[in-house]
């Protein structure tokens, strides 16, 4: 087994089993992540950030079948979303189920839901079977972290794990688009 594997299969077993706190890498910067529905792990992250529960994080995952379950039933008819392919990440606001956790979605009415074509993301998903939470490793108002040695110099002995990777060649992060209104919140 490869030192990526083991420590992808190692971060998965910690947010699966122990509501853990990862740093792993996405398409720009490195991300904070938990289980979805680890209300301590949710919590660690806001602490750990020092970030306003009101802001929300998002979710990503390798497939659209793992965040069918945060998504209301109205909310199905806009998965073509996922399907878009505009060359760069796009994060997708869609209908919220009402038992997902407000320190995921903060006061906002929808989810944010990214599905990743990073090869680590997919990877972590496949591997916990669930999408996983991401925010950007950074304390509020710092600037996104881009290297493992970087997250452990600063949140090491916050967190229960990093998985050393390269993050992808993206210089910025996700648009935002609301799937219902195609509004855009955060352009590439």
């Amino acid at each position: 087994m490869s030192n990526a594997n083991f420590q992808i299969r190692r971060a998965a077993e910690w947010i699966n089993f122990h509501d853990g706190v990862i740093a792993y890498p996405t398409e720009a910067v490195y991300g904070l992540g938990c289980h979805p529905e680890s209300e301590m792990g949710l919590m660690r992250i806001l602490q750990i950030k020092n970030r306003d529960w009101r802001k929300g994080m998002l979710l990503v995952a390798s497939c659209v079948e793992q965040v069918i379950p945060y998504i209301t039933i109205a909310g199905l008819s806009q998965l073509d979303c996922f399907k878009e392919d505009r060359g760069y990440p796009i994060t997708w606001l869609l209908p919220v189920e009402s038992y997902v956790s407000p320190l995921l979605t903060g006061t906002h009415p929808k989810i944010a839901i990214r599905i990743s074509n990073h090869p680590i993301v997919k990877a972590l998903c496949d591997t916990a079977n669930s999408p996983i939470v991401s925010t950007s490793a950074n304390r509020a108002g710092q600037k996104p972290m881009t290297q493992a040695h970087q997250v452990r110099a600063q949140m090491g002995l916050d967190i229960d794990q990093i998985i050393a990777a390269s993050v992808g060649s993206f210089s910025r992060p996700s648009a935002i688009i609301d799937a219902e209104t195609q509004t855009v919140l955060r352009a590439y």
